[in-house]
């Protein structure tokens, strides 16, 4: 970049720390100490260098450190991800890089339910998306990104990659799934607000994620390209709302997916299209923040290209400024190099996104990173256990009440079933602190006819008779099975089900077909639901969406009436269970 066009850049940075609009992202809000720093920086690399800032570049395992401090050392990349183990190690690879590393690192994290999406032995989970799509107080989504946040910048991570916005109104989606909101534009919107808004205010870049929207597809883009056919005035509608309103609400940063968009785009990936990434997302909805291209690496793009870096060439010439999950950077730099030579990408663009993800590092203050942080973090366990407990309580949703007489009276004789999973213990405790006489179950989720008949034939002696359902996968894992196959269809055992759904629970169910008083509980993705055909004959219905300690405690507590259920469906199960039900009682 000339000196004259460095200047303006300058003073454009200058320009809106002080007459900042709303829909500029909140790193723009630079010193001069900032852009000074940033000027000099980039001013110190040569042609190679400053591409290779552009590439965050993964970490998988312990074992990959070797291979990304090479990187780092000969090519001088912006970033890394991080994928897997634990806290101690990735501080200690984080320290190690950071001390090699010629220009400041920017390390990232897909942390869409926290540290242990990523590092789940000693990082802290928080509820799925899907979950927190159930719940009304979006507020306490604000309380745990910003829990998140503090919690990454303690592992020295400047950027999460989430949260999700694609809006599923695709129960056949094998990726999206329980990692939406839902499928009910405003409720993802609103929630998706609170959610990067607690990032960001905590300093960690938020990056919403898969533009222009991957919800309504059956194909996981990690293995091949999904279509979306829909045209412009559908995306419009749907797909691209979240999107329009997060921009001018000024999010940081968006992740384009490898989609095939036809009435977009005909020939590239939305991810390598310039249509969709240039002139949608940078001219139409005027996103001035960072854009990151979904794993370079995915099957979606290596199956169609033949040869590293090219796919990496062609996403930063489509207008993204971040190619993310890419190894080869050698022949990345090469593709570059050609397309520049060629006309097609320009050094005053690569220049561009160049400052622009400098002046974000310098935002999240990883320039005084100077490879010392504490291996041994100091998250507050306590708090974030009270938060979960609190989203949680929020988001168990009643589908529906036809008893009777919910309310559970000194001397009943409860059962509780557990079909997959043991664990009753905050159940029986609240029942029998009520002065209920309580006895429980457990079936394996194969368990034999005969052994399903005998625990049935014994539940026909009680009052009232709880059954919680868990062992589920959170993923179908094959195609699902929709109840709107046929209304009265039955169990069949020859029959392989999704979400590791099995024939001994709904057998179970047809079995229990006439017990009175018998309410029931599902802890898994709400579209389980969608493989229970027949469910009419219950008492009472509940989703609690995943297999959570703090879930199965805000059931107990609901069902024995000393919190009100509050949740309600983020997603359309089937003709039975539509978007927006829940009964709050």
């Amino acid at each position: 970049m000339s000196n004259l066009k460095a200047l303006i850049f300058l003073l454009f940075f200058c320009f809106v720390r002080v007459h900042a609009q709303t829909n500029y992202p909140k790193f723009y809000q630079a010193s001069w100490e900032d852009i000074v720093w940033v000027d000099s920086v980039w001013k110190s690399l040569n042609e190679d260098e400053k591409i290779a800032q552009l590439f965050v570049v993964p970490h998988y395992t312990k074992g990959s450190l070797k291979e990304v401090k090479m990187l780092v050392k000969k090519y001088n990349v912006g970033g890394v991800i991080f994928f897997k183990g634990n806290v101690e190690d990735q501080i200690q690879a984080i320290n190690e890089l950071n001390r090699l590393a010629k220009t400041p690192l920017i390390h990232t994290l897909d942390a869409e339910w926290g540290l242990g999406m990523r590092l789940p032995k000693s990082g802290i989970s928080y509820p799925y998306a899907m979950t927190l799509g159930a719940i009304e107080n979006d507020s306490l989504i604000y309380q745990m990104t910003s829990q998140i946040a503090e919690q990454l910048k303690q592992v020295g991570v400047g950027i999460s990659y989430g949260p999700v916005v694609d809006i599923n109104n695709n129960p056949l989606n094998p990726v999206i799934s329980y990692r939406s909101f839902g499928e009910d534009r405003d409720r993802v919107t609103s929630k998706a607000e609170m959610y990067f808004k607690g990032l960001e205010d905590h300093k960690v870049l938020s990056v919403i994620k898969h533009f222009p929207g991957h919800g309504d597809t059956n194909v996981d883009s990690h293995k091949d390209l999904p279509i979306i056919p829909f045209d412009k005035n559908r995306l419009d509608s749907l797909e691209l709302f979240p999107y329009k309103q997060l921009i001018q609400m000024g999010v940081g940063g968006v992740m384009t997916a490898h989609l095939s968009v036809p009435q977009l785009d005909k020939n590239y990936p939305s991810s390598l299209s310039k249509n969709i990434v240039n002139n949608l997302l940078k001219e139409e909805l005027n996103f001035k923040g960072l854009i990151f291209t979904d794993g370079i690496l995915m099957d979606a793009i290596t199956k169609r290209y033949d040869g590293y870096g090219k796919g990496d060439a062609l996403a930063l010439e489509a207008g993204n400024d971040v190619v993310e999950f890419t190894n080869h950077v050698g022949s990345a730099i090469k593709e570059v190099k050609k397309r520049i030579n060629a006309g097609t990408l320009t050094w005053d663009q690569i220049d561009q996104k160049g400052w622009k993800f400098l002046l974000l590092k310098r935002w999240a203050m990883l320039d005084h990173q100077k490879g010392n942080m504490n291996t041994q973090p100091r998250f507050d366990i306590q708090k974030a256990k009270t938060l979960k407990q609190e989203l949680c309580d929020e988001a168990v949703t009643l589908l529906f009440d036809n008893s009777e007489k919910r309310a559970f009276s000194k001397g009943d004789k409860v059962a509780i079933v557990n079909i997959g999973k043991n664990s009753d213990t905050h159940l029986k405790d609240k029942l029998s602190n009520q002065g209920c006489t309580v006895k429980s179950y457990y079936l394996s989720k194969y368990a034999s006819e005969t052994d399903l008949k005998k625990v049935v034939q014994q539940l026909k002696q009680y009052d009232q008779i709880i059954t919680q359902f868990g062992s589920f996968y959170m993923s179908p894992r094959m195609k699902t099975i929709a109840v709107e196959i046929g209304q009265g269809s039955k169990a069949d055992p020859n029959q392989k089900y999704p979400y590791g759904i099995t024939y001994s629970m709904l057998k179970y169910m047809e079995l229990t077909e006439k017990l009175s008083q018998h309410h029931a509980v599902f802890y898994g993705n709400a579209y389980v639901l969608r493989s229970f055909p027949n469910i009419e004959h219950l008492s009472s219905c509940t989703v609690a969406y995943q297999d959570l300690p703090e879930l199965r405690n805000a059931y107990a507590k609901a069902i024995t009436d000393e919190i009100p259920f509050k949740g309600v469906l983020p997603v359309s199960i089937d003709k039975r269970f539509k978007v927006g039900t829940g009964i709050k009682k």
